[in-house]
């Protein structure tokens, strides 16, 4: 199905019984562009009713959230998504805004065939700090990545249902689970697919899904889930959020052909280029977006594109420049710290720690205190020796052989997973948390 411009949506070009959204709850046929197009129209009408210029979008299941949103834009509304579902979360968030929407209904008639003149959308996230911001886009940005989106993987699809674990209110979830579909005509499926049994039911369909997840999930799913057991596995699996792991992304490409397209963007630019890791060096590198023009400044990446907005943005991402304008990216750089002076790289030294074989993850952070320390809390694998005091004392070593006494880190934690949120982001305030009085007890040392 050809593309449609998300300001066109309601102009006609659907016909009432193409499918929208499939919703394994329910359990019944497929919920049709009809219905979609009347909640929207019914919400349109609230908001206009309502008056108002600025509505906080509270709608916690998908169906309700994506004609919720279509329905605010086309009455012309700025929509508010919030980071997070919180009571305290929606309260803040709503000091800032006229309205809100929780529930929608389709008690309405279609709206007539106009197009979106107006609207826009505030995306709210927490960052990594915690400290709320938001980041605006006209519909006329969310149309270019949508297009985008679909002229680099459209072709990847197999006709199957767009499936998510991922929320749907945050710009990845809010993008590729439901303004892609909706503007190409694929169905998403209502439903998170993030738990084993949600994830087997999602995937039994008659056509291959098309998987959107964070490298969170990826990790953890084919230790949940025999894929050997899913008849129908996913036609192509997107990820963002992170870098995916190596050994992941080996790990899909054993079950999944076509691998994992991984897409690398910021709430505030957008999608900003890809890549899809196989056996091949240069799988590790990042294709820009067609639409995306990069600088680097100063080790630093710089961003500049209609959807990221009329100014160059520069990222806290150390990158630089390869071959055939691919580029590379060599972490945060606001997570290389100072410590009595000593300049300390974060990620290096979490790369040497995921370099010793019974080592699954690592992350390091560093912990407030009269003498600021570092903690290391690390996921182990097969293999790996029983006593926390042996682990610490000789992965210190390990370290030892690169690194100098004070960049190694001095609180240890052993955690069965790293603490990703829901976006599938490791924050330094849930990573900080693990090392908390009350946390894991301290190895010996």
């Amino acid at each position: 199905m050809r593309l449609q411009p998300l300001s066109q949506l309601f102009q006609g070009a659907r016909c009432p019984d193409h499918p929208v959204a499939l919703d394994l709850a329910a359990g019944g046929p497929a919920r049709t562009w009809a219905e979609f197009a009347a909640a929207a129209a019914w919400t349109a009408g609230r908001a206009r009713r309502d008056g108002g210029r600025r509505w906080v979008l509270a709608c916690t299941e998908a169906w309700d959230f994506a004609a919720g949103l279509m329905g605010l834009l086309l009455a012309g509304r700025t929509v508010l998504l919030p980071p997070n579902f919180l009571p305290r979360t929606l309260e803040d968030l709503e000091q800032r805004a006229d309205g809100t929407l929780r529930t929608v209904d389709s008690a309405a008639a279609p709206p007539p065939p106009e197009p979106i003149l107006g609207g826009r959308v505030e995306f709210w996230t927490a960052g990594s700090t915690g400290d709320p911001k938001g980041f605006i886009k006209d519909l006329a940005q969310l149309e270019a990545e949508v297009a985008m989106l679909e002229r680099s993987f459209g072709h990847l699809f197999q006709g199957g249902p767009v499936v998510g674990t991922v929320p749907h209110h945050h710009i990845y979830g809010c993008l590729f689970r439901i303004l892609w579909p909706l503007a190409a005509g694929r169905p998403f499926l209502c439903e998170p697919a993030g738990d084993p049994e949600g994830f087997r039911l999602a995937l039994h369909q008659p056509r291959p899904a098309a998987l959107v997840a964070s490298p969170a999930h990826l990790s953890r799913l084919p230790s949940l889930v025999d894929l050997g057991g899913i008849a129908t596995l996913p036609a192509v699996i997107f990820s963002s959020g992170g870098p995916l792991h190596p050994w992941d992304a080996m790990t899909w490409r054993r079950w999944v052909a076509g691998g994992v397209v991984e897409v690398y963007g910021s709430t505030e630019t957008g999608g900003i280029a890809w890549r899809n890791q196989s056996e091949d060096q240069e799988s590790m590198e990042w294709t820009p977006f067609d639409d995306v023009s990069l600088a680097f400044r100063k080790g630093a990446l710089e961003v500049t594109s209609f959807r990221a907005g009329p100014e160059p943005v520069r990222l806290e991402d150390g990158a630089e420049p390869t071959t055939g304008g691919r580029f590379r990216l060599l972490g945060r750089l606001d997570r290389t710290i100072k410590l009595e002076e000593k300049r300390i790289s974060l990620p290096e030294l979490e790369k040497v720690l995921e370099a010793v074989p019974w080592v699954t993850r690592a992350a390091v952070v560093p912990l407030p205190g009269a003498r600021p320390v570092l903690g290391a809390a690390v996921v182990l694998g097969a293999g790996a020796p029983q006593d926390r005091g042996v682990l610490a004392r000789t992965l210190r070593a390990h370290l030892a052989q690169r690194f100098d006494g004070l960049a190694l880190p001095k609180r240890w934690r052993f955690p069965r997973e790293l603490p990703y949120d829901e976006r599938g982001k490791l924050t330094l305030e849930a990573l900080a948390g693990l090392f908390r009085p009350g946390s894991r007890p301290e190895p010996g040392r």
